[in-house]
């Protein structure tokens, strides 16, 4: 259904590879060195683009930085916005290396606080703390649902600047809600 590009650093590898590939085929694109970084808007209009992808490892090997969240605050933050920008769903964030825990539960955790909606996991158990991480909850489907009834599905009662923010999160939330198959708790 699709292919990874490792090490992309400009938007032409990621279109000379969708040429070699079956038409509409995904392409997952690895940011993984500054230059790629760099060159992530480019990239990530690039035809063939189907999301982008933090190769946080090389990223740091090319960098020097360390894997604290504030060293690499400003890659996941320029991943999202550009994925944004680009209208691309939010970027997947790069894997963790522990299987402790704590330490997966936490790094799940900051994935979904940076706006970023994946997570590559190295073995199908560090995945389900990324799923729970990554998932609407029943608290956030209940709110979700309640802006909805009180803004209404089109916003016909949207009164204030802030209505159609949180509308517009609000379907967000539902509708990962129903891919996942999530209902409220009352």
């Amino acid at each position: 259904q699709g292919v990874m590009l490792a090490k992309a650093e400009s938007g032409h590898q990621v279109e000379a590879t969708a040429c070699l590939l079956p038409e509409g085929t995904h392409i997952l694109v690895l940011i993984e060195s500054a230059m790629g970084l760099e060159a992530a808007p480019e990239i990530a209009r690039a035809e063939g683009t189907f999301r982008l992808v933090f190769g946080s490892g090389d990223f740091r090997r090319d960098t020097g930085m360390s894997d604290s969240p504030m060293a690499m605050a400003y890659a996941r933050s320029r991943l999202v916005i550009t994925s944004r920008a680009a209208r691309l769903p939010g970027p997947i964030d790069g894997p963790t290396l522990s299987d402790d825990p704590e330490v997966l539960k936490r790094e799940a955790e900051l994935t979904r606080s940076m706006g970023m909606t994946g997570k590559l996991c190295m073995t199908g158990e560090r995945a389900s703390y990324a799923n729970v991480a990554l998932s609407p909850n029943s608290t956030d489907v209940d709110w979700a649902e309640g802006v909805i009834d009180r803004l209404g599905e089109d916003g016909r009662n949207v009164r204030d600047g802030s209505d159609l923010p949180n509308l517009a999160k609000a379907k967000k939330v539902t509708e990962l809600a129903r891919m996942f198959g999530i209902g409220r708790s009352r």
